[in-house]
């Protein structure tokens, strides 16, 4: 009889984990098809608003980009770290579940307020004092935006207990309710003349309610054995430290853009509302940039989800031989695989720019292509984190990370103080300084990785990596016509010239179209 027991317990944690993947994977398609929805939609509905006026169209959304990116900042790591450490416990021992949740709810509310006070102070002085803004609207803003941070911090304990008790479904549900809530109520609010602040009202709406109601349905959770509140803490700390981190390496170069272009424009003449606006459309163009250069990541950051688990297992076991060389194997694949994507936004990013945003953003076509480069270090940094997490060597992930902020504050910092003018050439500069900090990290990691694995990408697979992506990049500025749909099979074209040259060098082969398949596999059950 226990036999059966735990034969049928097996056989139930298969199912559920079997219809987890389609409803989560449901869930993730309708993010993304949302997300990509407000990307395109926004710019066109702010230039709108401004009654037809492009450069005031650009500045609302540049305005709306240092908002979201600032809260961003934040609750990506409170979000990631929470679900994850409220999840583990919770799935380790699901007779504390109820435990679980009202002592990580505990923690969560007090530290997601004393955070959100601790980042509305720093808002404000940021928009005086950095960006030099006399828009007292945008200070504003970001300062209430902050609200956000309380009930996401409070959301995330509650997604973390459906998580761990592997309620997929109901996960899955308040993903999509809270997409589309947040999506429609952001539109709504714009459209209802609120301009920018319809999508920090738009935010905290959503926020407000979706947590409400995750409050309300998990209510019930059951289990009361002890758990000690301290080990969720310890846990989940460090995750949300390194998340918050790595997430400032990626996108802080927007607010240094933004806290330079004032002093240029003063610097050459200029002053009063005429700083502030400027920097508002520079600011809006380089997060067009942005959106555009961060989907090659977005595309293999599945391949950290394979890599964890079985880095674990190999780390536990102390077989190096063996981790290096699937660690070796991981890292090339996810530079062919980055590479590939980063490509065609190098390769096409003026047809790009003007396929997704409105006429006028195209001016920052040239920073696209030199961030694009930057991405593919930032996605193979991101792998090689992981393989050094998974290893139990998270300090060496902390420092690369630590570092690679300063050396991104840094190199931006002196690539923007020397600019004479504020034009598209500010763009270009940040974006270098980013993508050459990026690649600066990524050699930190993986020298990391090196000596803790005897793991590295083969030299020979660079070279022929960068052949193809300079024959691919080259090929596309001699591929004729222009227009939408063109540059859509201009993007086909440097795919097909890319990876032909791979597969004709070898360098592409069966064993990397199996792992492809298991990447994408795991990027629908996640």
């Amino acid at each position: 009889m226990p036999a059966m027991t735990t034969d049928k317990s097996n056989s139930d944690v298969v199912k559920s984990t079997g219809m987890g993947v389609i409803y989560i994977t449901f869930a993730k398609l309708w993010f993304m098809a949302m997300g990509w929805a407000l990307v395109f939609v926004l710019p066109r509905l702010f230039e709108w608003a401004a009654g037809g006026d492009a450069a005031e169209g650009q500045a609302m959304y540049g305005m709306y980009g240092l908002v979201i990116t600032g809260i961003s900042f934040v609750n990506n790591g409170i979000v990631t770290g929470t679900i994850q450490s409220v999840s583990r416990f919770t799935a380790q021992d699901e007779s504390a579940a109820a435990t679980v949740r009202r002592k990580a709810f505990a923690i969560m509310a007090a530290s997601g307020l004393i955070i959100a006070g601790g980042y509305a102070l720093m808002s404000g002085v940021i928009s005086k004092y950095w960006f030099v803004s006399d828009d007292e609207s945008l200070a504003t803003y970001m300062q209430l935006s902050a609200i956000v941070i309380a009930f996401y911090a409070c959301y995330a304990v509650f997604i973390g207990t459906l998580n761990g008790q592997r309620r997929f479904r109901a996960q899955a549900m308040f993903d999509i309710g809270y997409t589309t809530l947040k999506i429609g109520l952001t539109i709504g609010f714009v459209l209802a003349g609120f301009k920018v602040l319809g999508t920090v009202l738009g935010f905290i709406a959503a926020a407000t309610m979706i947590a409400i109601i995750a409050a309300v349905a998990t209510r019930r959770t059951t289990g009361t054995q002890p758990f000690d509140g301290k080990k969720f803490l310890s846990f989940a700390w460090v995750i949300i430290a390194y998340t918050f981190i790595l997430n400032l390496v990626m996108m802080i170069d927007l607010y240094v853009l933004s806290g330079f272009v004032p002093k240029i424009a003063m610097a050459s003449g200029m002053s009063g509302s005429a700083v502030t606006e400027l920097m508002k459309i520079q600011a809006g163009h380089y997060k067009a940039v942005q959106q555009l250069a961060f989907i090659p990541y977005q595309a293999v950051i599945a391949i950290a989800f394979v890599v964890f688990p079985l880095v674990s297992k190999v780390a536990q076991e102390a077989n190096g031989e063996v981790a290096g060389r699937y660690i070796s194997r991981t890292l090339r694949f996810t530079l062919i695989l980055i590479a590939g994507l980063a490509t065609v936004f190098c390769g096409v990013a003026d047809g790009a720019m003007n396929l997704v945003f409105p006429k006028g953003y195209a001016v920052a076509a040239p920073a696209l292509r030199v961030l694009s480069l930057g991405i593919i270090a930032f996605g193979l940094l991101v792998i090689a984190n992981t393989v050094l997490n998974a290893a139990g060597r998270k300090w060496h992930a902390m420092i690369s990370v630590l570092v690679g902020m300063a050396v991104v504050l840094g190199l931006d910092s002196i690539l923007l103080a020397t600019a004479k003018s504020v034009d598209a050439s500010v763009l270009t500069r940040t974006a270098f300084g980013t993508a050459l900090a990026m690649l600066i990290t990524l050699v930190i990691s993986l020298w990391f990785v090196y000596k803790q694995f005897k793991a590295q990408i083969p030299w020979m697979s660079l070279i022929r990596v960068a052949i193809a992506a300079a024959l691919a990049i080259g090929a596309a500025q001699v591929m004729p016509g222009s227009g939408k749909l063109i540059t859509l099979v201009h993007c086909i074209g440097v795919l097909v010239v890319y990876f032909g040259i791979l597969a004709a060098t070898r360098e592409f082969n069966s064993e990397d179209v199996s792992q492809l398949k298991q990447v994408m596999r795991r990027k629908k059950a996640n």
